[in-house]
């Protein structure tokens, strides 16, 4: 399956980005493992003719030449690729898995994005429950595109935006500099 543009999580961002893309007439998919937030941009994404795949995992994809060729998701199966010039991370951090915490490090799943996060666990929190915690800052390292590193290189179509995404972050803002890029 052939698209202009593929994103990967179908939250607030996700789907921000897939309704503004498709109004500026680019053909989307958008693939969602959860619940989607926006409806409304949802509705409109699906009328304006977007693909929304609902209830499916990006389990993986393929990286040459420093471009994202195609990704796998749990419900196409093997045989069933996500052809697309450009894809979106917009997966979130840790409760939505878009990014995974074990006891040594911390990762981002689909591609192996880096991430930028304290080395040291000890780092991560601070005693005050109620105060803002040092992990919630960690995130993917983006260049001035927002387009992310693997292994130290910049991967020229591949994009992340919304709460992925390292330091303070406005969802609207990633989306509108993500969509700019593309358009």
């Amino acid at each position: 399956m052939k698209f202009d543009v593929v994103i990967i999580g179908g939250g607030k961002s996700g789907t921000l980005a897939a309704y503004k893309l498709a109004r500026a007439g680019k053909r989307c998919a958008v693939v969602s493992a959860g619940h989607c937030l926006g409806k409304t941009f949802r509705r409109e994404f699906i009328a304006l003719g977007g693909t929304f795949l609902n209830g499916d995992r990006v389990t993986g994809g393929n990286v040459e030449g420093g471009r994202v060729q195609y990704v796998r998701t749990e419900n196409l199966g093997e045989n069933t690729v996500l052809e697309a010039g450009h894809f979106i991370l917009c997966t979130g951090k840790f409760f939505s898995r878009g990014l995974i915490s074990t006891i040594a490090n911390i990762y981002e799943p689909v591609f192996g994005c880096d991430v930028l996060y304290a080395q040291d666990r000890s780092e991560w929190t601070v005693d005050d429950f109620f105060a803002k915690q040092p992990f919630e800052n960690f995130g993917l390292r983006v260049d001035d595109s927002s387009r992310v590193y693997v292994g130290g290189n910049v991967i020229s179509n591949l994009y992340a935006a919304g709460e992925i995404l390292a330091g303070e972050v406005d969802i609207e803002q990633s989306v509108e500099k993500v969509c700019r890029n593309i358009i």
